[in-house]
């Protein structure tokens, strides 16, 4: 009876018996049978299958773990079918469904509503990096035409013997995976350097570093990446340039230039920096002048308002040439600019303004000081007459002396002639006619005769002359009148039943001798001894309506121009004011 066979069809198996391999024996013997071809490839297909599993598995696991945003149903069952659907030959991933922020209606109208935020980020690729993907990419390349063509000679029953069959065809898609992990090297260390450098060349320019230009070869993307890469730098590197060649053109605004010679200045520092073929700063609103239309081939208007602060001051107009792109961030450096020069015109203005009034106040003051000097000169005589006639009167009888009208204005008229010679003074000192006699004198009996010309009564007055024979040196004239000056000062502001020291000392290492003058008064407030020296200036503490608030200024002044110096000390406990006249000194025994 004839042998059945098994059908080829069913099993896989050649319709005629091959060779027995060596190590077997006959069906009939009792050595065990050689190992089938189709337990081979069974196991191949299982170590698919289960690689397939695990793909699926790591699929979903990384797909829950994105978070995307509302994703539609529809789209979420087919990528569930696309994973559970099984494959008989092993094919790329598919990429899967990564929701856009606008996919929704609502997320729609939520970024028509932050259309003037920042955009969100957008997620690109299937969340494997590049290297991975090339590399699965270039495996499957390599091994699936093995696979195929293997498996097609297996189920044609193309071979000879199963066995050598099975074993080459593991061996040649071990090669051929191997072969694509190195195809794959190669290919992703060729393709990253250029990418690595137009990182590091996008990291500079990002850091405001200058960036040379990246050349790649070719016309693909990563070409157009280089090339784009390059725009973006070239227009850096030129705005920088322009930024800060504004700021030194900015630096450079001297409000004293003068308002039109600054906006001239201005217009050519604007052609420079932008490159404007012509550039006009007009005093005119924006609003009110209608923007240019820009016609394609002739040179492009751009304009920016002049402005400072918050006020409109006019407008900057200028041309482009025809070829030159004119971007947002252009716009922006020329408001900046714009800007800049509102604020230098609006300082060259008020420095207008201030030039004028100091110059109005200066001639002002020069007629001020020629009144005061005809004033005192033509008041001289008068009271000289005045005080002349009434000594005569008081001099007539023993009733005219004693008479106490007559003594009063005797009194005024005095106090009139120091008011006149202070006045007559200060305008001598400030026009600079006034030259000091220097003479040498006894410092302390000129004290002692001006305190008894005050005819202070009621006050006591102490005098220690510690000079020890030092002679001061200035104007016998000027020196009275500093001296009656800050006497009068320690009477009134030390109250008629107060005390007044004096002491005089010399002051050896500089050469100078002092005199300390020092009322018991309530002294001399903060806020008064930083303007106590200048004119028409009075202390708040003053009890009494007399003084012009001249004697402290014309008596430093007169220091001043004998060598000396007049100096408030500071406060004591006490004390009250204390102020010290220096005059330059001559030892004893120097006869100068």
């Amino acid at each position: 009876m004839a042998e059945q066979r098994p059908d080829p069809m069913v099993t896989g198996l050649p319709s005629e018996p091959g060779p027995i391999p060596d190590g077997a024996s006959d069906p009939d013997g009792s050595s065990a049978p050689a190992p089938r071809l189709e337990d081979a490839w069974q196991a191949v297909e299982d170590a698919i299958a289960n690689s397939q599993a695990a793909a699926r598995a790591d699929f979903v696991a990384r797909a829950e773990a994105i978070p995307a945003p509302d994703t539609d149903p529809a789209d979420t069952d087919a990528a569930a079918a696309t994973v559970n659907a099984p494959a008989a030959v092993p094919q790329p991933a598919a990429r899967p469904h990564i929701a856009s922020p606008i996919d929704s209606p609502a997320a729609a109208l939520a970024h028509r509503g932050q259309a003037t935020a920042a955009p969100s980020p957008v997620r690109v690729g299937i969340g494997l990096s590049f290297r991975a993907v090339l590399t699965g990419t270039l495996m499957i390349a390599a091994v699936a035409p093995i696979a195929v063509v293997g498996g097609v000679v297996m189920l044609a029953e193309l071979y000879s013997d199963a066995a050598v069959m099975g074993t080459l065809l593991i061996a040649a898609i071990v090669g051929a995976a191997f072969f694509g992990l190195l195809a794959a090297a190669v290919a992703g260390s060729t393709l990253t350097t250029p990418l690595r450098r137009i990182t590091v060349a996008v990291e500079r320019v990002a850091a405001g570093e200058a960036s040379p230009p990246i050349h790649v070869s070719g016309d693909d993307e990563l070409a157009r990446l280089a090339e784009s890469h390059n725009r973006i730098a070239a227009e850096a590197a030129r705005r920088n340039r322009e930024l800060a060649a504004l700021l030194v053109a900015v630096a450079g605004y001297n409000p004293a230039d003068g308002l039109d010679p600054l906006a001239v200045r201005a217009e050519t520092d604007a052609c420079g920096i932008f490159g404007l073929i012509d550039c006009l700063i007009l005093p005119q609103d924006p609003d009110e002048a209608p923007p240019e239309e820009a016609v394609p081939g002739l040179p492009l208007p751009v304009r920016a308002a002049v402005k400072a602060g918050g006020e409109t001051l006019g407008l900057l107009s200028g041309h482009l040439p025809a070829t030159r792109a004119w971007e947002r961030a252009d716009q922006d450096l020329l408001d900046l600019f714009a800007s800049e020069v509102g604020v230098a015109l609006r300082n060259a203005q008020l420095f207008g303004q201030i030039e004028r009034q100091n110059a109005r106040l200066v001639e002002l003051d020069a007629a001020k000081d020629e009144f005061l000097r005809g004033v005192s000169h033509n008041l001289q005589t008068p009271l000289t007459s005045i005080r002349a006639y009434v000594d005569q009167l008081r001099s007539s009888s023993p009733e005219a002396a004693a008479d106490r009208r007559l003594q009063i204005v005797a009194e005024q008229s005095d106090r009139l002639t120091r008011l006149v010679r202070q006045l007559l003074t200060m305008t001598r000192l400030e026009a600079g006619v006034l030259r000091p006699e220097a003479e040498v004198m006894a410092i302390g009996q000129r004290v002692r005769k001006t305190w008894e010309a005050l005819n202070a009564t009621g006050v006591v007055f102490q005098m220690h002359d510690a000079s020890r024979g030092w002679l001061a040196v200035g104007d016998p004239d000027q020196v009275d009148q500093v001296l009656w000056a800050l006497l009068d000062n320690a009477v009134k502001y030390g109250g008629r039943d107060g005390k007044v020291e004096v002491e005089i000392l010399p002051d050896e290492a500089r050469g100078l001798l002092d005199v300390t003058i020092v009322d018991h008064g309530p002294g001399v407030s903060e806020t008064d001894r930083d303007r106590l020296f200048s004119r028409f200036t009075r202390g708040e503490t003053h009890t009494s309506g007399d003084g012009t608030g001249l004697g402290l200024y014309v008596s430093r002044q007169l220091l001043l121009t004998m060598g000396g110096e007049l100096r408030l000390e500071p406060a004591q406990r006490g004390l009250g004011a204390a102020f010290t006249a220096s005059l330059p000194g001559e030892p004893p025994g120097d006869e100068g």
